[in-house]
């Protein structure tokens, strides 16, 4: 029986959810965001803005977007409704965000054919959400996915088996899974633009140039992805936040603090298999105004170093008023799994170095209590806070249990 895989996307996520919760946005340009976009509608895509680029470039191309804060609480909600939907149709699932992956193999007699299925999925979502989806049906994960993203929004492609190589061929070797900027940078000097051409070099070439990730490429440009589905839970974001003891008009103290919390997200990233794009920095004054930004970390990244560094000059850009700090906090979003990103090879030797430390730091902390190493800025803390075997005693219950 020949496997069949369903990838459902729900389409410009958060920004239809706020349509669908303020029906008076319907039709117009809307941006949910802070510093960059987050989502955006399809009536916003149509100025050329898109998900990471900055809010100030974002209203010059349209002055009369919409700009909303937005609600992950709500977001989730309306995630696990389209997700109860999706499960009523088989029990293997993979949500990733706003997308997610059905295993419908052997599924056929009971719901009906694949196409049947699909529709009956997108017409169940829009009536009880409000919201529409995006629906792509192959024998893989990866034409299932490429099939969804080449119909958006609401659109539902079906690569029949056998028709995989066609479907794939005229595409841009970027869309394909796995390749990403250094990679295609190098297939391009290579002379190879798209997927079809990808799928004419020898895997022996391809593991050459690109070791394991090499013959994934190969495999996935031929329309064959051997990646199991499973079941997993993805958070929107992930959080770390505190106040101070006192407040604080000490960079030291406020830059410590900001270190600490953003290796405990990175851990907690690692802990999950995932790599975040996005860091956004909260500050809140002692008169209680806070300010907040977000931008792109330039690369999917699960190491303290990669998320402190933009995280700190967040928070000195921000951090205008001379006024001390009463709180403040460090979020990650914008994930993907670890095991789809770009191999090693060409992070240089500097990086898998720092890759191997923080995994060794996590084995030593989960052994002997996360307070058996304090590490890189935290060090300044340690005249102010108490420890215990969680970590600094803050006033954040979650951080020190």
């Amino acid at each position: 029986m020949p496997p069949l895989i369903m990838h459902v996307d729900i389409d410009a996520f958060f920004a239809s959810v706020e349509q669908v919760l303020n029906p008076r946005l319907a039709g117009k340009p809307v941006i949910v965001g802070a510093g960059v976009i987050a989502s955006c509608s399809y009536e916003a895509r149509r100025f050329g803005l898109a998900a990471a680029m900055s809010l100030a470039k974002a209203k010059r191309l349209c002055p009369q977007a919409i700009v909303l804060d937005g609600n992950c609480a709500i977001y989730r909600s309306f995630a696990e409704q389209v997700w109860d939907i999706c499960r009523s149709f088989t029990p293997d699932m993979e949500t990733l965000l706003d997308d997610a992956y059905l295993d419908l193999t052997g599924t056929e007699r009971l719901h009906g054919g694949a196409e049947a299925v699909a529709r009956v999925l997108k017409g169940r979502v829009r009536r009880e959400t409000g919201l529409t989806v995006t629906a792509g049906l192959a024998a893989s994960r990866v034409v299932a996915r490429m099939a969804s993203a080449s119909q958006k929004p609401d659109g539902l492609v079906i690569v029949k088996p056998g028709e995989e190589m066609n479907f794939l061929r005229d595409f841009a070797v970027e869309k394909l899974p796995g390749v990403g900027h250094v990679t295609g940078e190098i297939l391009r000097r290579l002379n190879v633009t798209t997927i079809g051409e990808l799928s004419e070099l020898p895997r022996w070439s391809l593991e050459t140039l690109f070791g394991a990730n090499g013959a994934a490429l190969y495999e996935r440009s031929h329309g064959r992805d051997s990646r199991v589905i499973h079941r997993s839970e993805v958070p929107k974001s992930i959080s770390r936040e505190t106040c101070f003891h006192r407040e604080t008009s000490d960079r030291r103290e406020v830059e410590g603090m900001l270190y600490y919390l953003a290796e405990r997200a990175a851990r907690t990233l690692r802990d999950l298999g995932l790599a975040a794009k996005t860091a956004t920095v909260k500050i809140r004054y002692s008169d209680f105004t806070g300010e907040s930004t977000s931008r792109s970390l330039g690369r999917w990244t699960d190491l303290d170093d990669e998320i402190y560094g933009p995280a700190c000059d967040i928070c000195r850009r921000i951090w205008r008023r001379r006024v001390s700090l009463r709180g403040i906090g460090v979020v990650l979003s914008n994930f993907r799994p670890t095991s789809d990103g770009q191999p090693e090879l060409f992070d240089g030797e500097n990086r898998r170095k720092r890759t191997r430390l923080c995994r060794a730091l996590d084995t030593v902390r989960k052994r002997y209590g996360y307070s058996s190493i304090i590490a890189g800025r935290s060090l300044d803390l340690l005249d102010s806070l108490e420890k215990n075997d969680h970590g600094f005693v803050l006033r954040t219950p979650s951080l020190t249990k």
